[in-house]
């Protein structure tokens, strides 16, 4: 393992990697560091092999801060379907990468694979998890797989599909009168009373970079990847993914991001225009794409700093026209969930602006759930 410790986005502070940590002292939340050095130096001995291996979660367990693989269920190596139909109206070569297809349904599954991983070598026996549905679906699942007590906080307005999905795989579920935000501080307060913490926390974010290793090994000159955006932590991800691939010399090209939020909660969205290093919370997230209905994102910094270093930018989609993506998606044999449509969704309407970004571009769009888990209607 080649995790050397822990450094806050917000104060810089560092800490080792002896001690569990969520948060630093100041509030802010925390970046995993490693030793690239001696990760260069690894792959230098394997590098032909490690180039034979078909793209899949666990090819990058260099990248991840745990020993090995405690839990799995074969997660990641999704597909990179290049689109039907989307590529004649937007004037771009269109690529879904499909998360959609991982075990529980979404992105989620990557996360949890290295978090419970983590919980398993520090012998935890429960676990305690917020959610809008999804990452609470994943978390149960993998707690199911490992023998771990799983218990989800869930805001009132989640879809009764995910918390089906949820009680199948025999987890706890809370129900919290508020928000998502309000489910995460319940949870955090439970945590205390020998729970380990799963979420939007360090763990979480270094398994899901395997989204951006995937992409990048899958076409490697990728010009755009289009993200959705709820509590920020898949797109920093992604993009700290691309950061370390081209810091250990497996890239050379590194595409720029677009985030994507729905109209009525999109704090990032709004700092990113506003051209401002805070972000200001939503307090009443309004839009029935659940899963990123985050109105004060944990790592809504390290979204903002990912769109802004890669040169991309961001934009806000109605619930009209995520309605209007999932139809044009199933018109491609994809079923999103809204907040899996909301990418495409970002990226159809940037595309009919006067000055079309994407023309003749090879464009990624991250199908991060099933339309199964929030049936359209």
């Amino acid at each position: 393992m080649f995790a050397i410790g822990y450094r806050c986005f917000r104060c810089g502070k560092t800490y080792g990697f002896g001690k569990m940590k969520y948060r630093c002292e100041c509030g802010g939340s925390l970046d995993m560091r490693y030793d690239y050095v001696k990760i260069r130096r690894e792959l230098r001995k394997s590098g032909a092999e490690f180039r034979k291996q078909q793209p899949s979660h666990w090819k990058y367990k260099i990248f991840y801060p745990v020993s090995r693989a405690s839990v799995t269920m074969g997660e990641g190596g999704t597909p990179l379907l290049p689109s039907a139909g989307i590529g004649r109206q937007t004037g771009a070569k269109i690529f879904f990468k499909m998360e959609s297809a991982n075990p529980t349904g979404s992105f989620k599954d990557r996360g949890s694979a290295v978090e419970i991983s983590r919980a398993i070598e520090l012998e935890a026996k429960r676990v305690v998890c917020a959610t809008t549905g999804n990452m609470g679906a994943s978390v149960a699942a993998y707690c199911a797989r490992a023998g771990i007590h799983a218990k989800i906080f869930v805001p009132d307005n989640t879809p009764k599909e995910k918390l089906s999905q949820i009680l199948a795989y025999g987890a706890e579920i809370k129900h919290v009168r508020g928000t998502y935000e309000d489910a995460a501080i319940a949870a955090e307060l439970e945590s205390r009373r020998h729970y380990f913490l799963a979420g939007d926390y360090p763990y979480r974010g270094e398994g899901e970079k395997s989204v951006g290793f995937e992409t990048i090994e899958q076409l490697p000159t990728t010009d755009y990847i289009v993200c959705p955006i709820g509590n920020g932590t898949l797109i920093y991800a992604v993009w700290k993914a691309l950061k370390e691939m081209k810091t250990v010399g497996l890239a050379k090209k590194l595409p720029k991001l677009v985030g994507v939020q729905a109209e009525r909660c999109n704090p990032v969205a709004r700092a990113f225009d506003k051209n401002e290093s805070r972000i200001e919370p939503i307090m009443e997230p309004r839009t029935f794409a659940d899963a990123i209905a985050c109105g004060n994102p944990i790592d809504g910094l390290e979204a903002l700093s990912a769109l802004r270093e890669s040169k991309g930018f961001a934009t806000s989609v109605s619930d009209p026209e995520i309605r209007s993506a999932i139809k044009v998606l199933g018109s491609e044999g994809i079923y999103a969930e809204p907040g899996g449509a909301a990418a495409t969704a970002g990226l159809l309407k940037l595309a009919k602006r006067e000055k079309n970004v994407f023309a003749g571009k090879k464009v990624v769009s991250v199908v991060s759930g099933h339309g199964l888990k929030h049936p359209f209607r």
